[in-house]
């Protein structure tokens, strides 16, 4: 995924978060009225810290993120700490708290740490394992390749199959994410919890936004539409939308026609198809994160929002998983975020 360092300092904040919310739990279960104040004061703490030292509008720490996937594991930071802060702000002005319901936010914290540590990281990568003869290499990428194609629309497909079950009615898919705040009717939150809620909410949905490339919305408009229709109306596969979508039959074809080539180097063949696993393996990471947030924003809209934010969201999320799976596959003709699918056969058949 992104930058390790980057998404471990993610890591620490969600179990940090996470440890936090316990200890509110803990305190409102046991009555103790000045341990609650000094978790929710923390809180607070820390939304001001996720939102910079200013606390402005302009999300400057997410500026500096290495790339596509560490927006995306701020996002989801961003997006479960303004859960987890709606949550404690049930139980102010006198109300009783939701104790399942803030319960539930430490788990999501919890799931969100462990989807940003990641599997347990081997000390290297082993080297590509040398074909016998060239027909074995060309076979191998091939298989490799087409592989690897399969399971971004298998990969995509789930997620965006995922947001229509969460977040069943697509809306507009708008140019910024003001329209959709302000539909969500939180301009002007009475308790302090749940202002710092909204802005984190807000800044969430900005990253996300940011993902967008501002040229391909008409293009992602269309998408999203397809997607929304096919799931819903004609019950087509989420996998098999996605393949549609992307093109992925024309870039196998390609692809192929690239490994019919004379002359072809078998050690740059085998180092691709070792690269292609590797790709495979993140955007399958990738995906995982971005289910976690088709989750909460699920969670989300449905206690704050209208059917019409709740359209804008789903419509949000599905843009950002077609972005994502056609960077990885290079479908489109995109600013590459990454070395993806058609660049990596390129470049080794050249």
């Amino acid at each position: 995924m992104g930058s390790r360092q980057h998404l471990d300092d993610l890591a620490r904040s969600a179990r940090s978060l996470q440890d936090t919310v316990g200890e509110l739990h803990t305190a409102l279960t046991e009555g103790d009225e000045q341990g609650a104040g000094y978790a929710k004061d923390h809180l607070a703490e820390q939304a001001r810290r996720a939102l910079g030292d200013t606390g402005e509008r302009g999300f400057e720490p997410a500026a500096g993120a290495a790339g596509a996937d560490d927006v995306l594991a701020v996002a989801a930071r961003d997006l479960a700490l303004s859960e987890a802060l709606f949550r404690a702000a049930e139980g102010e002005g006198g109300r009783p708290p939701d104790l399942e319901r803030l319960r539930a936010a430490e788990d999501t914290l919890a799931e969100l740490a462990a989807a940003l540590e990641g599997p347990a990281r081997r000390g290297f990568e082993p080297a590509a394992a040398a074909s016998p003869d060239l027909p074995t290499a060309i076979a191998g990428l091939r298989h490799e390749g087409g592989a690897c194609l399969e399971l971004i629309c298998e990969r995509s497909g789930g997620a965006v199959t995922g947001a229509l079950v969460k977040l069943p009615v697509v809306g507009t898919l708008a140019a910024g994410a003001d329209e959709l705040l302000s539909s969500l009717g939180l301009a002007t939150p009475a308790e302090q919890l749940t202002k710092w809620a909204v802005r984190l909410l807000e800044k969430a949905l900005t990253l996300l936004y940011r993902l967008i490339p501002s040229v391909l919305l008409d293009r992602l408009r269309t998408a999203v539409t397809r997607l929304a229709d096919g799931l819903t109306r004609d019950r087509t596969p989420g996998g098999l939308l996605m393949d549609a979508v992307l093109g992925a039959d024309d870039l196998r074809k390609t692809l192929g026609a690239r490994l019919d080539r004379d002359a072809l180097d078998r050690a740059k063949l085998d180092a691709a198809r070792a690269e292609l696993g590797g790709l495979g393996e993140r955007f399958g990471q990738r995906m995982d994160l971005l289910s976690f947030t088709i989750a909460v924003s699920a969670g989300l809209v449905s206690t704050l929002a209208t059917p019409l934010a709740a359209g804008g969201v789903a419509a949000l999320l599905l843009a950002v998983v077609v972005v994502l799976a056609a960077d990885y596959a290079d479908a489109w003709a995109l600013p590459a975020a990454v070395r993806g699918v058609r660049t990596v056969v390129e470049e080794a058949t050249a």
